[in-house]
């Protein structure tokens, strides 16, 4: 594709996750501070979750790179999720997904939220990973689907499984790129469905002295890394596989 045209949405949405991320840097405790702010706002009650990384004690988890930011509890909302670590928050939509400026709305709620229970600590990044199945029977249909060509030595991929990891740095946004045939899901309603998956993962490093500057600037920050994630994944695409999705422009 020599140009991105990129669709306002489409009639067949392929996404099956969509998680965005904030990180603090020093010592803020926050799944020991917000679970209870949150689960005070709604009525009724959502339901909390205390996750794996919670049986593992807390001085152990700052110290493992592999569990730092790993989520301990979590609330579960009709519309999405909002899990806490030590060190981090992340907010995943449920599925069927709400669309981008319902999910984004989401987004600088929570954060507002945060900003205004005056957690310390720095803003050091934040990200928006989107992960889409791509629909197709075979393995060679599934790769046919996807904007992509592999030789490895003798062997170029065409019916083989595979998984592919590409890194990709484009002004102040780190894109993380995954291929990965024979992925096996299901929608919403529970009809199961099989097909390549395609997860780009956008990352933004930050400097912010708190979280409540960092809520200032988020709104046409956030809205720039999903431009950014949606473009990155439309380039992965064929022209044809993307006219399949039934793709709406303005």
């Amino acid at each position: 594709m020599s140009a991105i045209r990129l669709p306002k949405l489409l009639e067949r949405e392929p996404l099956v996750d969509a998680v965005f991320e904030m990180r603090l840097g020093g010592d803020p405790h926050m799944a020991d501070l917000l679970p209870g702010v949150f689960f005070g706002q709604y009525d009724p009650r959502p339901k909390l979750q205390r996750l794996p990384a919670a049986e593992i004690p807390q001085p152990i988890r700052a110290g493992d790179p592999n569990l730092a930011y790993s989520p301990v509890i979590r609330l579960d909302l009709p519309e999405y999720t909002i899990s806490f670590g030590d060190r981090n928050l992340v907010i995943g939509c449920r599925l069927p997904y709400p669309k981008w400026p319902t999910f984004k709305a989401a987004i600088l709620a929570v954060v507002d939220t945060v900003a205004r229970v005056g957690i310390a600590g720095p803003v050091e990044r934040y990200s928006l990973k989107y992960v889409n199945l791509i629909q197709a029977s075979t393995i060679s249909d599934q790769i046919a689907k996807i904007n992509m060509a592999i030789r490895v030595g003798d062997v170029k991929v065409h019916d083989n499984h595979l998984s592919v990891k590409v890194h990709k740095n484009e002004d102040d946004i780190l894109h993380i790129m995954s291929i990965v045939t024979g992925a096996k899901g299901k929608l919403a309603d529970g009809e199961p469905i099989f097909g390549a998956i395609v997860d780009i993962d956008s990352i933004r490093t930050v400097q912010f002295p708190d979280i409540g500057a960092f809520a200032e600037h988020l709104e046409p920050a956030v809205e720039s890394l999903r431009q950014a994630n949606k473009i990155k994944f439309f380039s992965c695409l064929t022209e044809l596989t993307i006219n399949e999705m039934g793709p709406k422009y303005d």
